[in-house]
């Protein structure tokens, strides 16, 4: 038994010097600053604050140094550092005398020195005649030193501190003053002396501000050193910097020059690259250009089309070999010439000019036949067309184009066929419709192209070519498009082509090949079927030319295919019975019919869509579409005047939240019919923009009043409930009205302008109406502005929360914090609540953001509450759009779980406008987040409109007042009765009583003696960062209230 009390007694003494070593560890810094030199170092409220201590606070993490913090006047902080009594003073100006004296850390920034006189001291003032007046300065600052030692001025007056010395400039004790410009502007705003001193000269002196360290602590140089930098790095310091200055540091905007600079050369850099990669591109392609007009070049020649082309001015263009053939002309005789200067030299030339010169009027030919040379038995026959080629002639201008193709086969075989049936005369006009269908699919043989390629566009050739190297064919993507093929699946070699040629014809084929390479035939010529991917066989006639070089060695072998697939099978079919004639067109007498009901189904189809393109097809009113061509419409005739109205009903999505989709559609609908039955001028138009958005459209009004007394009916209507089922639903309009062509000239402008003013009428209170100004347009686009950038302000981590703590009037200590939402966006700058809330509510985007600050400040308040081992409140301020959601409830008691806070250190604030609005909707949730232990606060109570019998009813647990019964309790007796009546009524009520905005000591003195519970405001403190209120709660004394 004894043994087992030493153990005991041996681990209780081990728990009571664990934290004493652990204290013992960290090593203890001795902090003195000089009395008032805001906003480096000052006094507020007892306890010491500025940039200087805040930064101070950063630099001596906890872990390392334990900072003890004191302060006294200048001269005696400097000669205890000196004399190595304290580590440090903190940021001082560095001079060579103090550099002999004491350590310092690298420069942090930099402070200039300004010589200031009272507003009536109209003397001259320079460097050279200060000794000539009366000067003050701060006793052993660095300006006492820069006026000794550089300035060679001794007779001026030294002040224990710089407040004082301004001071005694202010009184007229002394003419100028002689000192630090951020310190002393700082203490003119503050002294509220702004107008009555003023600068003189400014900017004088700049000097280094580092940290001044005693010689007996060398080692919190480097220290200091590297955590300026990570500091700097992690852009904390500039934060705090602009946090006491109001812009950016030097070395900031240093830094942000040389980034500006360093992508400047970079840029440069990539333009250049970019523009040689361009050049090299641009070769490339007029490489691959010249490369295919050769190609084409090539083509022309060679696919026994006749091609004669002439410009606009009837100057001869082109003339390819095939037709010098047929004409006996030569290209190189006639071009450039005259057509009236080219004479034919073969029988039914004339005719072949006659074709151009009518296409030169613009009158073309789709299929004309004759026979060249004419009357003759070796005569052959081509059907010719004229068109117009654009760019091709000479300069760009256009080219009329004469295309004749051989069709002397295709005449031998009618011939054939007219002998055979002879006896058939009575099917004259059923075989000239056959052989009117197949010079049709002839003519759907030729392509389109323009420039060299125009050849290959009018005949519908198939392009191929024999590459003698690679031992295969190249075939033009049509010939894959007709055979099914893919480019790519077949190698194409003189095997493989040949084994897609029908057994019957490859010998034939084979053979006309041979003989052309062996140099026996001129052309290539041959007619074949060739195998498709389905296995099918089609038609083609292939025509081609081998190309020698000087050793009669074949160089180039292409050419062209035509698909004459129909044709062949219109020989067929002409070889057929009159029976199989007569039955085609029984056949084509149904289909025509067929087409005369599907024509019946179609106009029918087009109405309906007619409809529904035009009119909402839940109201049945006119839609957007049908709108905007009325406008565009009316807008074109000359003096017209109208007016739009674009009338949006309040709280419709509340409504169609709460009590459905199909309540909201019926809803929809009455309130289309009670507008229509509103609006019964002529020449008006009511139509359904979409949700609960209507626009009236008033053709030739009069004068303004006619619209004005329009907008007034329609308020008077709608005070009239809606029946729906058995429920009476009240709802009002919010409606923008502008002008043509007063308010816009586009049917854009107008109906935007009034959108514009809609908004307008929403935001001054709902239920009203407003007339566009052009004034409200910049207020839009800074509305629109803040929204596209509000969007993503959450996923950038835009936001952060501030928190202002509230006292306990009682007992002096801090119960609790409200959190304060605030918005700091690159783009725009920090933006005030009260600018973006609204937006974020009429946009929805406030259920995510409200999700996350109850979330940031629960686990804010966890920590909090953990780290001083005491139950703090937190109080979070709840938008109607939150409370709606189904999943509200669910959301908040999740967070409390996932953040381990007790429900009864929540608050949820609640405005009293949102309870009128919305009182049967949310009032279930409020008493069941209530009765699990949630607080509930009813928010700037005295502001609203509730009554004493709503205010029994509310589930609330306390009431706030609101700053603006605060602000007059000074010299308002009004005020403090009415102030005295609420805490009592609350009291009598049995709810916590908290006053908003207490910023003096004398509204706090009323505020103790008429019982109020709580207090928060500027008294106490401003909101603050997380850090900072912490910091806070470790300086926070009870003398303060």
């Amino acid at each position: 038994m004894k043994r087992c009390k030493v153990i005991v007694l041996f681990f209780f003494s081990l728990l009571l010097l664990l934290p004493g070593a652990a204290h013992a560890a960290r090593k203890e810094v001795a902090y003195k600053a000089e009395l008032e030199y805001p906003p480096y170092k000052y006094k507020q409220n007892g306890y010491l604050t500025g940039f200087d201590i805040d930064l101070a606070n950063m630099i001596f993490e906890k872990q390392d140094y334990l900072v003890q913090y004191g302060s006294d006047t200048w001269d005696r902080v400097y000669r205890q550092l000196i004399d190595g009594d304290i580590d440090t003073v903190g940021l001082m100006a560095v001079t060579e005398e103090r550099r002999r004296e004491i350590l310092f850390s690298k420069p942090v920034m930099k402070i200039r020195t300004s010589i200031y006189a009272r507003q009536n001291f109209k003397a001259e003032v320079s460097l050279d005649n200060l000794g000539d007046y009366k000067i003050g300065v701060g006793k052993g600052q660095y300006t006492e030193s820069v006026l000794l030692r550089k300035m060679g001025v001794s007779g001026y007056i030294t002040y224990p501190t710089v407040a004082e010395a301004l001071d005694a400039l202010s009184r007229g004790e002394i003419d100028l003053l002689f000192e630090n410009q951020t310190v002393v502007d700082y203490l003119i705003v503050e002294a509220g002396m702004t107008g009555r001193i003023i600068h003189k000269m400014s900017n004088l002196y700049p000097m280094d501000v580092a940290y001044g360290i005693s010689k007996s602590s060398p080692d919190l140089v480097p220290y200091i050193n590297g955590r300026l930098k990570q500091l700097k790095q992690n852009g904390a310091f500039e934060q705090l910097y602009r946090q006491y200055f109001f812009n950016h540091s030097e070395d900031y905007a240093k830094r942000m020059r040389l980034r500006t600079i360093a992508g400047f050369a970079i840029g440069c850099c990539l333009l250049a690259v970019a523009a040689f990669l361009l050049r090299m591109y641009i070769s490339h392609l007029r490489r691959i250009i010249r490369t295919e007009q050769q190609f084409f070049e090539d083509v022309i020649e060679h696919t026994g089309i006749l091609v004669w082309a002439v410009q606009e001015d009837k100057t001869v263009l082109r003339l390819n070999k095939y037709g010098e053939r047929v004409t006996g002309l030569r290209e190189q005789e006639i071009v450039g010439k005259s057509l009236d200067d080219v004479e034919a030299k073969v029988a039914g030339g004339a005719r072949l000019k006659e074709l151009l010169y009518r296409a030169i009027g613009y009158d073309f030919d789709g299929h004309v036949e004759f026979q060249i040379p004419s009357g003759v038995a070796e005569g052959r026959y081509f059907t010719f067309r004229t068109m117009l080629i654009k760019g091709l002639g000479s300069g760009a201008s256009d080219a009329f184009v004469l295309i004749g193709i051989d069709i002397n086969e295709l005449k031998r075989n009618e011939r054939k066929l007219e002998s055979s049936y002879g006896k058939l005369e009575a099917t004259h006009l059923e075989l000239a419709a056959a052989k009117e269908e197949m010079q049709d699919q002839n003519e759907k043989l030729s392509f389109s192209e323009q420039r060299f390629r125009l050849a290959v566009e009018a005949s519908g050739a198939l392009l191929w070519e024999y590459d003698y190297g690679k031992q295969s064919h190249w075939v033009s993507d049509r010939w894959y498009e007709v055979m099914g093929y893919e480019p790519g699946e077949l190698d194409l070699s003189v095997e493989t082509v040949l084994s897609l040629i029908h057994p019957d014809d490859r010998e034939r084929s084979r053979k006309a090949r041979e003989e052309h390479l062996a140099g026996l035939t001129s052309v290539y010529e041959c007619e074949y079927r060739m195998r498709t991917k389905e296995g099918r066989y089609f038609w083609f006639e292939v025509r081609g030319k081998a190309i020698v070089d000087r050793k009669q060695e074949v160089t180039m072998f292409l050419g062209s295919l035509i698909d004459v697939t129909n044709r062949k099978q219109m020989e067929l079919k002409l070889s057929g019975s009159y029976q199989e004639l007569e039955a085609t067109y029984e056949q084509l007498a149904a289909t025509q019919q067929e087409l005369v009901d599907q024509y019946g189904t179609l106009l029918e189809n087009q109405k309906k869509m007619h409809h529904l393109a035009y009119y909402d097809s839940l109201s049945h009113l006119p839609n957007r579409l049908c709108l905007l061509e009325t406008m565009e419409e009316y807008f074109q005739l000359p003096g017209g005047s109208a007016a739009l109205l674009f009338v949006d009903t309040d709280n419709f999505k509340y409504i169609n939240d709460t009590m459905g989709h199909k309540f909201g559609d019926i809803l929809i609908r009455q309130v289309s019919e009670k507008l229509q039955s509103s609006i019964v001028r002529e020449g008006s138009i009511l139509s359904r923009l979409g949700g609960d958005e209507f626009v009236v459209f008033i053709k030739d009004i009069k004068d303004r009043e006619e619209v004005l007394a329009l907008a007034e009916r329609l308020f008077q209507e709608f005070k009239i409930p809606f029946q729906i089922d058995e429920s009476s639903v009240y709802i009002s309009v919010s409606i923008g009205i502008s002008f043509y062509p007063a308010d816009g000239t586009t049917t854009e402008e107008i109906l935007k302008n009034a959108d514009v003013a809609m908004y307008r009428a929403k935001e001054a209170g709902k239920g009203i109406f407003v007339v566009y100004d052009k004034s409200m347009h910049t207020e839009f686009k800074e509305r629109m502005m803040i929204e596209k950038h509000l969007r993503s302000a959450l996923d950038n981590e835009e936001f952060e929360l501030f928190y202002q703590p509230q006292v306990n009037l009682l007992t002096g200590d801090i119960s609790g914090f409200e959190a304060l939402i605030r918005w700091n966006s690159p783009d725009l700058g920090f933006v005030s609540p009260l600018s973006f809330i609204k937006i974020a509510e009429d946009s929805r985007l406030i259920i995510p953001i409200g999700e996350w600050v109850l979330r940031q400040a629960c686990h804010f308040m966890a920590g909090l509450c953990r780290q001083q081992y005491n139950d703090y409140r937190i109080a979070v301020n709840i938008s109607v759009i939150q409370l709606l959601q189904d999943d509200f409830i669910p959301s908040v008691l999740g967070i409390l779980t996932e953040t381990g806070i007790s429900p009864k250190c929540l608050e949820l604030e609640i405005t009293e406008s949102v309870f009128m609005e919305s009182f049967e909707r949310i009032v279930d949730k409020l008493e069941y987040l209530q009765s699990k232990g949630i607080r509930i606060a009813l928010d700037d109570f005295g502001t609203g409109y509730s009554s004493l019998s709503y205010l029994q009813q509310l589930p609330i647990s306390t009431l706030k007042i609101d700053k603006a019964f605060i602000d007059p309790l000074s010299e308002n007796s009004y005020s403090q009765s009415f102030i005295k009546t609420m805490v009592s009524l609350g009291h009598e009520m049995g709810l916590e009583v908290v006053a908003e905005g207490v910023e003096d000591r004398s509204q706090l003195a009323f505020l103790k003696k008429t019982g109020c519970d709580k207090v928060q405001g500027y008294l106490i403190s401003r909101p603050l960062s997380q850090r900072n209120t912490q910091d806070l709660l470790k300086r926070y004394g009870h003398d303060m209230v």
